[in-house]
């Protein structure tokens, strides 16, 4: 086996950070699930179970109701979440543990040892919206899921374009802070606190309100994922954050 294939295998086969995937999977798949299932209440009693026209958008049926998962608010809460603490455990708990006085002494440049370190966050962050939606996806809609790709193609390529946009800002925030943040405790609350804000203040013009709202417009003629804005938020910022990770990286001792 190559040196950065060991690195690969080292990194993909931390046990902390597989629990933390597994969860996530399983709680992003529930919260998916509940953009189709939903149980109606009118006055205090249950109105019945029903399979809803989910979404807040004008599409309706099937094509509703799975464009509903990837708007549900839920699920990106969750997502950044877990982005934070996946970030945290790669670039700030191995040196609050002094984990990192062994990594970073072994045969292996900062830069490799960085770029397998966001390559697993990567990886498993766009597994833990991937795998859930489609299971989600092909499980609900069984009997027609040879007729999922016709139904979900006005809408479904531009949103998972902003979903990964979504996801690289995410991990570039959770990268940045947790190197440049003195503990793993405050990396997350930091990291909360960009992500969050401006939910609480309504800023919808920056991420992650500006994707998660733009999901909601996906297979209208009129949209595209190709703006300057999308991009510089979604490609040009996230670069530029995990370009300082990198020089905090090259320029920081293993403290």
């Amino acid at each position: 086996m190559g040196r950065l294939e060991t690195l690969v295998s080292w990194e993909f086969n931390d046990i902390i950070k597989n629990i933390l995937f597994l969860s996530g999977l399983v709680l992003l798949g529930m919260s998916m699930k509940r953009a189709i299932m939903y149980v109606g209440y009118v006055s205090g009693f249950a109105s019945g179970a029903e399979i809803r026209l989910f979404g807040p958008s004008s599409a309706s049926g099937t094509s509703g109701s799975i464009h509903g998962m990837l708007y549900l608010s839920d699920v990106w809460t969750l997502m950044g979440f877990l982005v934070l603490l996946l970030g945290a455990l790669a670039f700030r708990y191995d040196r609050d543990s002094g984990v990192a006085r062994s990594i970073y002494s072994l045969p292996y440049s900062n830069t490799e040892i960085f770029g397998v370190k966001l390559l697993s966050i990567l990886v498993y962050s766009f597994l833990m919206v991937l795998l859930p939606f489609a299971y989600v996806t092909i499980t609900s809609y069984a009997s027609i899921a040879g007729y999922i790709p016709a139904i979900t193609s006005n809408f479904l390529r531009d949103a998972l374009i902003l979903v990964a946009f979504l996801v690289l800002y995410l991990v570039a925030v959770a990268t940045v802070v947790s190197l440049a943040s003195p503990n793993a405790f405050l990396a997350f609350m930091v990291g909360f606190t960009v992500i969050y804000a401006p939910k609480i203040l309504g800023l919808g013009s920056i991420p992650p309100a500006l994707f998660t709202y733009a999901l909601n417009r996906c297979g209208s003629t009129d949209f595209t994922p190709f703006t300057v804005q999308y991009l510089g938020w979604g490609i040009v910022v996230p670069l530029l954050l995990l370009g300082v990770s990198l020089f905090l990286v090259e320029r920081r001792d293993v403290v």
